[in-house]
């Protein structure tokens, strides 16, 4: 097999028979690894010259920091005499506040039995048996931790995000699918809004809102929106065109092709949405506790300030049962396939016996949920983590501190260390490589956005732990991923934990990496890299799975090894999958660094979170707005070539 046997000296670029001629300078300067290597070698280059140093001025940084708190100053002294906030943000703020606090209410009204009951009859009734079990699980969870009430607090907050959201993202996403022109103009906004790590919204939803449940539903309600709008969107554009032509050859309006044919046709899909857009907020809500949200982020929050491992865990593990229940009833609510068969004609009645007994268990008036049946295991956690720690902690620790001083520190004085210009210059000539022109002004202007801002400090402390989780995740993903598209078995063995891995909210990838690693930079690395493998994992092997049965076996009947079909065949047609893989797992490691820093992980993320806790609008909207920054250059760096395509 000629392309199989090709030495693997010889340097990528346009296809070369055996025995041509040695490429010649120009396809070795054209090659983009090599230009790539010569970019960074400059850069190594320059940050290891103390005499080439050129800090980034701090002229723009302050003079931004400083209007903007003094912005916060008279917001704070104007919100109850200006105009702006007496007839606007205070009433949204006021209407957002009281809809949670009156869901809470009617959740506590309902009592911790008629909740229960409610939540069981609801989950059978839409999702099945299977599912009414999770749901009572996590009932059991809530109760048996003693965290019952924050939960509620949790779900109360959920519930008027999701709503909000899906009020506003529904018909944006049904005007998007009906009209080219709605969807390019939604398009950019949508890529902005996604790229923002949650972290970003937290600051300006503060600043309009103050400190509250009111800041944490707004944040929570833009945080969810694009799923609901680019799902809807594409659901009612993928409706057969044949059914539409159908029904306008009928004579029927607009509307009723849309009430009659595209939105029952579209019905799976949208639930789809749906539960993207619930999941995106239960991850949401609990960062939102950094800005009074409450609840059961706040009990994880509160946990790790304090190292206190046991009820973190707890807080915790009641997260994940909420996420696991609200995903099932969603997702089975979306496939329809286990909803239990009612006659119609008993359907009411099914529901009045439900109601009655939500009814009947209210009227027990049990407020609280009984002492005696909570299970505390704090206890035993916070034992069992002082105990492993004394065992492992030498060696954790050991490659905590070399992962800090031979990897995360050069890398961190390299990007500081060399001149601001040049680290400007080597970012767009990086997208330039990988992305082409437009990218590459995009990169560099990005990256010098991040300095204008006061930040290039926490900015490149940032990107050198991004870049450092990033190789882990990938080397690792990459391997499991291959091993999972070329084992049956261990694909199915795997596939559920990788589900339960994407339903966890992010807080939660905290609490085992503190356990490992105490507070700092590590622990947040180490989050970051597990919270990043499920989608490198999956789109790695969705890719090489994907590859033609037809040339797999053309490859391995020309006596192909198994590594020359991987490197030769299946890694290379897999390419845009694997491209996809990298942009998702260095998006997610973005997201994961910054709220790394409630654990010491520093840089920007300490940034937001000491500006939103010290009430220091400068610090933590140039923070939020830096984050944003290099999402936007990692972003378009990992995805040009293939958008391009």
């Amino acid at each position: 097999m000629a392309t199989t046997t090709t030495p693997t000296t010889q340097p990528a670029g346009p296809d070369r028979p055996a025995g041509a001629e040695a490429p010649t300078w120009r396809e070795w300067a054209a090659n983009r690894w090599i230009q790539t290597g010569i970019v960074l070698l400059v850069l190594v280059i320059a940050g290891a010259l103390p005499y080439v140093r050129a800090p980034f001025p701090e002229a723009t940084g302050v003079w931004l920091d400083q209007n903007l708190n003094d912005l916060y100053s008279w917001v704070v002294s104007n919100r109850d005499t200006s105009p702006i906030f007496i007839y606007g943000f205070n009433y949204l703020s006021v209407g957002l506040g009281s809809s949670v606090v009156f869901i809470d209410d009617m959740l506590q009204a309902l009592t911790w039995p008629g909740v229960v009951v409610l939540g069981a009859f609801a989950a059978w009734r839409a999702a099945g048996w299977r599912v009414m079990l999770v749901v009572l699980a996590a009932f059991a969870v809530f109760g048996f931790t003693g965290l019952w009430n924050q939960a509620m607090t949790t779900l109360a907050l959920i519930i008027t995000a999701v709503g909000l959201a899906l009020i506003v993202g529904i018909p944006l996403g049904i005007a998007a699918g009906r009209s080219d022109r709605v969807q390019r103009a939604l398009r950019p906004v949508l890529d902005f809004m996604q790229i923002m790590p949650a972290f970003a919204y937290l600051m300006p939803m503060l600043l309009l809102f103050g400190i509250g449940n009111p800041a944490a539903a707004v944040a929570t309600t833009v945080y969810a929106i694009p799923p609901a709008v680019r799902i809807t969107a594409m659901a009612i554009r993928n409706v057969d065109k044949g059914a539409i032509e159908a029904a306008t050859s009928l004579g029927s309006t607009k509307w009723q092709i849309l009430g009659k044919v595209q939105l029952p046709l579209a019905k799976r899909t949208i639930l789809l949405g749906v539960n993207q857009t619930i999941m995106l907020a239960v991850s949401m809500v609990v960062i939102a506790s950094v800005i009074g949200a409450g609840g059961l982020g706040d009990a994880i929050y509160q946990a790790l300030s304090k190292i206190n491992i046991g009820r973190a865990l707890e807080a915790g593990l009641a997260i994940v049962m909420l996420a696991i229940a609200m995903d099932r009833v969603t997702g089975a609510v979306g496939h329809g396939a286990h909803t239990p068969q009612i006659p119609e004609r008993l359907r009411w009645w099914v529901l009045g016996g439900g109601a009655l007994a939500t009814a009947a268990a209210a009227a027990l008036q049990v407020e609280r949920w009984p002492s005696e049946w909570r299970f505390h295991i704090a206890g035993p956690v916070n034992d069992f983590s002082n105990a492993f720690e004394s065992a492992v902690g030498g060696v954790t620790s050991t490659l905590g501190a070399w992962l800090l001083e031979w990897v995360l520190g050069p890398l961190n004085s390299t990007l500081t260390g060399a001149p601001w210009w040049l680290v400007v210059l080597a970012s767009g000539a990086l997208g330039w490589i990988f992305g082409g022109r437009r990218v590459g002004i995009t990169c560099g202007v990005a990256i010098l956005g991040a300095g204008l801002l006061g930040q290039w400090d926490r900015s490149m402390d940032t990107l050198a732990q991004i870049l450092v989780a990033a190789v882990i995740v990938l080397a690792i993903g990459v391997v499991i991923g291959v091993f999972m598209a070329r084992h049956d078995l261990f694909a199915a063995l795997l596939r559920p934990v990788l589900d339960a891995m994407q339903t966890l909210p992010p807080f939660v990838y905290l609490i085992p990496a503190v356990a490992l690693f105490s507070a700092g930079k590590v622990p947040a690395l180490a989050a970051a890299v597990v919270f990043a493998l499920p989608p490198v994992i999956r789109l790695v092997n969705d890719g090489i799975r994907g590859v033609s049965q037809q040339t797999v076996e053309a490859a391995v009947s020309q006596g192909s090894t198994k590594w020359q079909l991987l490197t030769k065949v299946q890694l290379p047609l897999a390419r845009s999958s694997l491209l996809l893989a990298v942009n998702q797992g260095i998006m997610m490691i973005l997201s994961m660094v910054v709220i790394g820093a409630l654990v010491g992980g520093g840089a920007l993320g300490y940034g937001v979170v000491f500006g939103l806790k010290q009430n220091e609008l400068g610090l933590g909207l140039t923070s939020g707005l830096a984050i944003v920054c290099l999402g936007i250059f990692l972003d378009r760096m990992t995805q040009g070539r293939r958008t391009n395509a």
